[in-house]
Protein backbone atom coordinates (compact mmCIF):
# COMPACT_ATOMS: atom_id res chain seq x y z
CA UNK A 1 0.00 0.00 0.00
CA UNK A 2 1.40 3.55 -0.91
CA UNK A 3 1.52 5.97 1.61
CA UNK A 4 -0.36 8.13 -0.46
CA UNK A 5 -2.93 5.73 -0.17
CA UNK A 6 -2.80 5.47 3.46
CA UNK A 7 -2.98 9.10 4.41
CA UNK A 8 -5.99 9.31 2.22
CA UNK A 9 -7.53 6.98 4.74
CA UNK A 10 -6.35 8.95 7.50
CA UNK A 11 -7.26 12.07 6.15
CA UNK A 12 -10.68 10.77 5.09
CA UNK A 13 -11.11 9.13 8.78
CA UNK A 14 -10.36 11.88 10.50
CA UNK A 15 -11.99 14.25 8.50
CA UNK A 16 -15.39 12.37 8.84
CA UNK A 17 -15.14 12.24 12.33
CA UNK A 18 -14.72 15.81 13.20
CA UNK A 19 -17.37 17.01 11.07
CA UNK A 20 -19.41 14.39 13.16
CA UNK A 21 -18.01 15.67 16.14
CA UNK A 22 -18.11 19.34 15.60
CA UNK A 23 -21.73 18.65 14.38
CA UNK A 24 -23.00 16.81 18.25
CA UNK A 25 -21.26 19.61 19.46
CA UNK A 26 -22.41 22.59 18.22
CA UNK A 27 -25.95 21.69 16.56
CA UNK A 28 -27.15 18.28 17.89
CA UNK A 29 -25.51 19.01 22.13
CA UNK A 30 -29.58 18.28 22.81
CA UNK A 31 -30.36 15.50 20.81
CA UNK A 32 -27.36 13.09 20.61
CA UNK A 33 -26.07 11.64 23.17
CA UNK A 34 -28.21 13.23 25.41
CA UNK A 35 -31.44 10.76 24.62
CA UNK A 36 -29.23 7.83 26.40
CA UNK A 37 -29.83 8.35 30.41
CA UNK A 38 -27.18 9.89 32.15
CA UNK A 39 -26.02 9.88 35.68
CA UNK A 40 -25.31 13.43 37.17
CA UNK A 41 -23.73 13.14 40.38
CA UNK A 42 -22.46 16.12 43.09
CA UNK A 43 -18.59 15.87 44.49
CA UNK A 44 -18.77 14.78 47.92
CA UNK A 45 -14.43 15.56 47.76
CA UNK A 46 -13.57 19.14 47.85
CA UNK A 47 -10.37 17.71 46.49
CA UNK A 48 -8.93 20.01 43.73
CA UNK A 49 -6.00 18.00 42.33
CA UNK A 50 -6.31 15.76 39.36
CA UNK A 51 -5.22 12.76 40.17
CA UNK A 52 -2.13 10.58 38.88
CA UNK A 53 1.60 11.29 39.13
CA UNK A 54 4.10 13.32 36.64
CA UNK A 55 5.36 10.31 35.29
CA UNK A 56 2.11 8.16 34.90
CA UNK A 57 0.64 11.42 32.82
CA UNK A 58 4.25 11.36 30.92
CA UNK A 59 3.22 8.15 29.97
CA UNK A 60 0.25 8.35 28.40
CA UNK A 61 1.12 11.24 26.71
CA UNK A 62 3.69 9.04 24.78
CA UNK A 63 1.36 6.99 23.98
CA UNK A 64 -0.87 9.83 22.04
CA UNK A 65 2.22 11.53 20.65
CA UNK A 66 4.22 8.61 19.19
CA UNK A 67 0.79 8.16 17.13
CA UNK A 68 0.70 11.26 15.98
CA UNK A 69 4.74 11.38 15.07
CA UNK A 70 4.11 8.67 13.06
CA UNK A 71 1.76 10.47 10.96
CA UNK A 72 3.90 13.16 10.30
CA UNK A 73 6.34 10.91 9.76
CA UNK A 74 4.08 9.18 6.89
CA UNK A 75 3.19 12.95 5.38
CA UNK A 76 6.71 13.90 5.64
CA UNK A 77 8.05 11.21 3.46
CA UNK A 78 5.19 11.82 1.05
CA UNK A 79 5.77 15.18 0.64
CA UNK A 80 9.48 15.27 0.19
CA UNK A 81 11.24 12.54 -1.17
CA UNK A 82 14.68 13.62 0.70
CA UNK A 83 13.00 12.35 3.64
CA UNK A 84 12.94 8.59 2.82
CA UNK A 85 16.97 8.41 4.07
CA UNK A 86 16.36 10.00 7.54
CA UNK A 87 12.62 7.69 7.56
CA UNK A 88 13.54 4.21 6.38
CA UNK A 89 15.42 2.91 9.61
CA UNK A 90 11.76 2.67 11.10
CA UNK A 91 10.07 1.61 8.49
CA UNK A 92 9.51 -2.43 7.93
CA UNK A 93 7.69 -4.26 4.61
CA UNK A 94 4.61 -5.62 5.57
CA UNK A 95 2.34 -7.93 3.23
CA UNK A 96 -0.01 -5.76 1.78
CA UNK A 97 -2.92 -8.06 4.02
CA UNK A 98 -1.22 -6.97 6.58
CA UNK A 99 -1.61 -3.36 5.80
CA UNK A 100 -5.34 -3.79 4.86
CA UNK A 101 -5.93 -5.63 8.12
CA UNK A 102 -4.39 -2.64 9.79
CA UNK A 103 -6.52 0.13 7.91
CA UNK A 104 -9.24 -1.53 9.17
CA UNK A 105 -8.34 -1.71 12.74
CA UNK A 106 -7.30 2.30 12.23
CA UNK A 107 -10.69 3.18 11.32
CA UNK A 108 -12.68 1.11 13.54
CA UNK A 109 -10.10 1.92 16.70
CA UNK A 110 -10.59 5.48 15.73
CA UNK A 111 -14.25 5.24 15.80
CA UNK A 112 -13.93 3.74 19.22
CA UNK A 113 -11.85 6.43 20.51
CA UNK A 114 -14.15 9.54 18.78
CA UNK A 115 -17.28 7.69 20.25
CA UNK A 116 -15.73 7.48 23.82
CA UNK A 117 -14.80 11.21 23.26
CA UNK A 118 -18.69 12.10 22.36
CA UNK A 119 -20.30 10.24 25.25
CA UNK A 120 -18.35 11.95 28.02
CA UNK A 121 -18.59 15.49 28.06
CA UNK A 122 -16.09 15.49 30.76
CA UNK A 123 -13.50 14.41 28.36
CA UNK A 124 -9.73 15.64 28.32
CA UNK A 125 -6.31 14.02 27.05
CA UNK A 126 -5.63 13.83 30.56
CA UNK A 127 -8.36 13.93 33.80
CA UNK A 128 -9.26 17.10 35.20
CA UNK A 129 -11.10 18.13 38.73
CA UNK A 130 -14.58 18.31 37.33
CA UNK A 131 -17.00 20.92 38.32
CA UNK A 132 -19.52 20.67 41.51
CA UNK A 133 -21.73 18.59 39.56
CA UNK A 134 -20.75 16.70 36.59
CA UNK A 135 -22.39 13.98 34.54
CA UNK A 136 -20.98 10.20 34.83
CA UNK A 137 -19.87 8.55 31.44
CA UNK A 138 -21.77 5.53 31.66
CA UNK A 139 -23.08 4.99 28.22
CA UNK A 140 -21.68 4.37 24.80
CA UNK A 141 -18.20 2.76 24.74
CA UNK A 142 -18.00 3.10 28.37
CA UNK A 143 -20.54 0.92 28.89
CA UNK A 144 -18.45 -1.94 27.31
CA UNK A 145 -15.29 -0.83 29.43
CA UNK A 146 -14.12 2.13 31.91
CA UNK A 147 -11.41 3.66 29.92
CA UNK A 148 -11.97 3.46 26.15
CA UNK A 149 -10.20 6.45 25.23
CA UNK A 150 -6.78 5.13 26.56
CA UNK A 151 -7.53 1.67 25.60
CA UNK A 152 -8.00 2.98 21.62
CA UNK A 153 -4.89 5.11 22.24
CA UNK A 154 -3.24 1.94 22.74
CA UNK A 155 -4.55 -0.36 20.46
CA UNK A 156 -3.39 2.40 17.76
CA UNK A 157 0.34 1.76 18.92
CA UNK A 158 -0.79 -1.30 17.43
CA UNK A 159 -3.01 -0.40 14.40
CA UNK A 160 -1.01 2.41 13.22
CA UNK A 161 2.48 -0.16 12.67
CA UNK A 162 0.37 -3.16 10.76
CA UNK A 163 -0.81 0.07 8.41
CA UNK A 164 2.02 1.79 7.83
CA UNK A 165 4.78 -0.30 8.44
CA UNK A 166 6.33 2.47 10.84
CA UNK A 167 7.49 0.61 14.15
CA UNK A 168 7.71 3.84 15.98
CA UNK A 169 4.69 3.78 17.19
CA UNK A 170 5.60 0.36 18.77
CA UNK A 171 7.20 2.24 21.58
CA UNK A 172 4.04 3.65 22.60
CA UNK A 173 3.57 -0.07 24.25
CA UNK A 174 6.15 1.50 26.63
CA UNK A 175 3.62 3.82 28.25
CA UNK A 176 0.84 1.24 28.39
CA UNK A 177 2.57 0.60 32.32
CA UNK A 178 1.69 4.39 32.70
CA UNK A 179 -1.83 4.15 31.04
CA UNK A 180 -2.73 1.75 33.80
CA UNK A 181 -1.48 3.13 36.53
CA UNK A 182 -3.40 6.89 35.41
CA UNK A 183 -6.55 4.91 34.84
CA UNK A 184 -5.85 3.32 38.39
CA UNK A 185 -5.07 7.10 40.33
CA UNK A 186 -8.76 8.15 37.94
CA UNK A 187 -10.65 5.50 39.73
CA UNK A 188 -9.96 6.01 43.13
CA UNK A 189 -10.32 9.98 42.63
CA UNK A 190 -13.41 9.05 41.23
CA UNK A 191 -14.50 6.89 44.09
CA UNK A 192 -13.79 10.13 46.50
CA UNK A 193 -16.11 11.81 44.54
CA UNK A 194 -18.74 9.74 44.13
CA UNK A 195 -18.39 6.14 45.45
CA UNK A 196 -21.94 4.82 45.52
CA UNK A 197 -22.59 6.30 41.22
CA UNK A 198 -19.31 5.00 40.59
CA UNK A 199 -18.83 2.08 42.37
CA UNK A 200 -21.66 0.75 41.10
CA UNK A 201 -20.38 1.25 37.69
CA UNK A 202 -17.19 -0.47 37.97
CA UNK A 203 -19.04 -3.58 39.54
CA UNK A 204 -20.66 -3.53 35.70
CA UNK A 205 -17.54 -3.25 33.76
CA UNK A 206 -13.90 -3.91 33.70
CA UNK A 207 -10.90 -1.14 32.83
CA UNK A 208 -9.81 -2.25 29.25
CA UNK A 209 -11.50 -5.08 27.98
CA UNK A 210 -15.14 -6.28 28.16
CA UNK A 211 -16.51 -8.63 30.56
CA UNK A 212 -17.32 -12.08 29.21
CA UNK A 213 -20.56 -13.19 29.38
CA UNK A 214 -21.41 -14.72 33.20
CA UNK A 215 -23.09 -18.35 32.60
CA UNK A 216 -25.60 -18.87 35.47
CA UNK A 217 -26.45 -22.35 35.34
CA UNK A 218 -29.82 -23.27 37.02
CA UNK A 219 -29.49 -25.74 39.78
Amino acid sequence: MSNQNRLLIIAITWAALFVLYSVNRFLLRSAFPHHFSKTVVSRVSTSSKPPGTILSKIGVLFVFVVNIATVILLLADLLSSSTNQYTAFVKVNLPLCVNVGGSILFVLDTIFGFLAMVFNPNYTPLYTTPPQEFVLATQGPYQIIRHPRYAAAAVLNLALFLFTGIWLPLLGMIGWIAIYFQSRAEENYLMTLAAKEYGEYRKRTSMFFPKLLRIHTVK
